[in-house]
């Protein structure tokens, strides 16, 4: 079995995809966004964090989070982000994917896939190339043909504040993150 190693930074911007389980669509549709913006409003409350980007695509989600000096905690919080929509998500009527016996007597709900990806942002640049692949996603997986045709990202968001242009699909630089509530996307 693979040792996961991950890198904790206090005060530190990580790069997170989060995918469902059996990459079952459910993250765009109104209930689930509804849920799910509820999940990090609630998450933010009790363990503090900076949302710089975020994209939603039916089946998994990417964002850049940055974390409180002397803080990097990081796990805490996209548990807490995930343990929030699950139990709202399967109360509201959602539906839960297959689950092996061994992990319901862990108490996996089959929402998400159990793991997530994340990576440390070491500078500018980093943050740069993960600002843009989160806001180009949807058109990587065939979704639409613009960023700006995609409603359940940051990137009209980045739009309104210059560092992009509406016809933006590539790379361009950016000089830093912006907090993005949760009711903008």
């Amino acid at each position: 079995m693979p040792s996961y190693r991950r890198w904790r930074i206090e005060g530190g911007v990580y790069f997170f995809t989060l995918v469902t389980h059996e990459r079952r669509p459910i993250l765009t549709a109104d209930l689930s966004r509804a849920i799910l913006r509820k999940a990090f409003i609630d998450a933010r409350k009790r363990l503090a964090f900076v949302l710089d980007a975020i994209v939603l695509l039916p089946e998994h989600l990417h964002m850049l989070m940055r974390l409180p000096d002397k803080d990097d905690r990081f796990s805490v919080r996209v548990s807490k982000i995930k343990r929030n929509f699950t139990e709202a998500y399967l109360e509201m009527g959602g539906t839960e994917g297959r689950c092996t016996p061994g992990r319901r007597r862990q108490r996996y709900r089959g929402v998400w896939e159990k793991r997530f990806y994340e990576h440390w942002i070491r500078d500018h640049r980093d943050f740069k190339l993960h600002l843009d692949y989160i806001h180009v996603n949807p058109v990587k997986h065939g979704l639409v043909q613009w960023p700006r045709d995609w409603p359940w990202s940051t990137f009209h968001r980045y739009v309104k504040l210059g560092e992009y242009d509406l016809d933006w699909c590539g790379h361009v630089e950016f000089p830093g993150g912006v907090d993005i509530e949760p009711d903008t996307w």
